[in-house]
């Protein structure tokens, strides 16, 4: 559903049901001089296209989950204070939420008290949390999460250049000596992040690390795969429909891979959860294995 808030610490769910039942998302704001228990009261009796308004629930959301934060503390009173005053109004409160990922696993946070949030007359309230990056275990803060979203493309291309040759747009790469470059299936376009381009970023194919040749194209990037003259070094044994894995860990692979999601995401200064949610939706294909 949609929904209002009050300062920066509460959110109440609305859900429009539809002639069949449907859900329905509808947006309501908050005005300047206006009491949000009143707004919720309001609400709970009104209509929108003839149908009834489902009053959700109450959530909110702490951007910095820490015992020793007085923001998180004052946040967390006065999500409290107004879960208080809504219920004194007589509202019953279906659901509320108060942790996400950071504020589930921090076992010195004690706010969450169920007696306190949970109880109220006729029927007590629902909690639940909101993992969200901790699903895949994208927090590195936290060391007993392991990481497992794994992205992989496929070579489709193999080929020997001689030194001076180049690759890529712009020939931003150019060939020190002889060597062998595969091409991967991915690209930009894709999600892959065009700054990893010219060595910063690296593949893992056949347990060895290569770095990305080049810029990153938007279909595809190209893989330095070492000296063309070495025929008993991995890179020479690379051929066509290899798995080339960009980060994460390999098939039974019980630690975070070769390409450490974390690693990639602290050489761009960017986060996990960036990255993973950057990738096309569409041209990236999802598989979720148990």
């Amino acid at each position: 559903g949609s929904g209002i808030g009050s300062g920066n610490s509460s959110l109440f769910g609305i859900a429009n049901l539809g002639p069949n039942g449907e859900k329905k998302k509808d947006k309501w704001k908050e005005g300047p001089h206006r009491d949000t228990v009143s707004m919720i009261k309001d609400m709970t009796h009104a209509e929108i296209d003839g149908a009834p308004i489902e009053f959700y629930g109450m959530c909110t959301h702490m951007a910095e989950a820490s015992s020793n934060s007085s923001y998180t503390n004052e946040q967390m009173n006065r999500f409290k204070s107004l879960l208080r005053r809504v219920r004194q109004a007589g509202i019953c409160v279906p659901t509320i939420s108060t942790d996400n990922s950071s504020a589930l696993l921090t076992p010195t946070l004690t706010h969450f008290d169920p007696v306190e949030l949970l109880s109220q007359p006729a029927a007590d309230t629902r909690g639940f949390v909101r993992t969200g990056g901790a699903v895949y275990g994208q927090r590195p803060a936290f060391t007993q999460l392991r990481a497992v979203s794994t992205l992989t493309a496929s070579v489709r291309h193999v080929a020997a250049m001689e030194r001076g040759e180049s690759v890529g747009y712009d020939r931003a790469y150019i060939a020190e000596k002889n060597v062998r470059i595969a091409t991967l299936s991915i690209g930009f376009a894709d999600g892959y992040p065009r700054e990893l381009g010219n060595g910063k970023g690296k593949v893992c194919i056949r347990g060895k690390i290569f770095p990305v040749a080049g810029n990153v194209c938007m279909d595809m990037l190209m893989v330095d795969l070492g000296s063309a003259d070495d025929i008993c070094d991995v890179g020479a044994q690379v051929s066509i429909g290899d798995t080339a894995y960009l980060w994460g860990p390999e098939v039974d692979d019980d630690g975070e891979g070769e390409i450490r999601l974390q690693d990639v995401a602290k050489s761009l200064n960017t986060t996990q959860s960036a990255l993973t949610c950057g990738l096309d939706k569409i041209r990236v294909q999802r598989q979720y294995i148990d």
